[in-house]
């Protein structure tokens, strides 16, 4: 075989047996104010609306409201942001990323509170997503702020991630934010890490919780908050499917060897 011909087919057959996708947020449009967090702009006190917002076909939970009796705005779930300031401390700094903007982009996600959820457009195996310190948590994490002082030698702050497929929990995986345990400990994460997910196997949804040492009256005082961003996995074949995709790696192995040999 040509070599052009060798590239052509392992290329296609490559394409058959891996349809991986990396969700990167890149065409997501970002509002003016640096970052959307779900409001529709036309809520009255009382009024809440759930709906998720999507992104290469994930759909990443929010919900936006207006609080009855005080008429002030929350949300949780997902934001998506392109903020990028890594000194502000403070809720007003909240869709800010402590690495500085996203991985190797611009556009990036904030999850806040537990329950945060993405729902895949398929079932898959998630590979993981990069992960960071939003700003607002890493320093109140490091200096401390009105409702805790800074993480103390002992402490920890971590994410959960549980995978479900159609409903049933498939299994849990822990990523620590902050570390200070033990005589030589890692500390708090400064840069965009990874979140390894292959172990929750095949999923259609992903829900994330927070926890951590720092727990007052009213429960975890460290802001409950991180980043994330290039989400990866690989759609998992229909049973129909398998003949296909065991022909097509044979077809790859094949190519690969012939054209190896030349």
């Amino acid at each position: 075989m040509t070599s052009r011909l060798c590239s052509v087919l392992i290329i296609l057959a490559g394409a058959v047996t891996a349809r991986g996708e990396v969700v990167t947020l890149q065409d997501l449009a970002v509002p003016q104010a640096g970052y959307f967090n779900g409001d529709p702009g036309d809520l009255d006190p009382g009024d809440e609306v759930s709906q998720p917002w999507l992104s290469a076909g994930v759909a990443f939970s929010n919900t936006y409201g207006v609080d009855a009796d005080f008429a002030f705005p929350y949300w949780s779930g997902f934001a998506y942001s392109n903020v990028v300031n890594t000194t502000t401390p403070g809720f007003t700094n909240q869709y800010a990323s402590f690495p500085g903007g996203g991985y190797q982009s611009t556009t990036y996600a904030v999850a806040y509170a537990s329950g945060a959820t993405v729902t895949l457009p398929e079932a898959a195996i998630v590979s993981g997503f990069r992960i960071a310190n939003t700003t607002y948590t890493y320093l109140a994490m490091r200096d401390g702020d009105q409702f805790s002082p800074a993480l103390q030698p002992g402490g920890w702050f971590r994410v959960t991630a549980t995978g479900r497929r159609s409903g049933t929990p498939t299994g849990s995986v822990d990523f620590y934010l902050a570390d200070l345990r033990g005589e030589s400990p890692p500390g708090i994460v400064a840069g965009w890490d990874w979140f390894d997910l292959s172990g929750l196997g095949t999923v259609d949804q992903v829900g994330f919780a927070f926890s951590g040492s720092d727990v007052g009256q009213f429960g975890l005082n460290t802001p409950a908050y991180f980043a994330m961003d290039n989400l990866t996995f690989a759609a998992v074949p229909e049973p129909a499917n398998w003949t296909l995709v065991a022909v097509a790696a044979g077809v790859a192995a094949a190519v690969r060897t012939r054209c190896g040999r030349r």
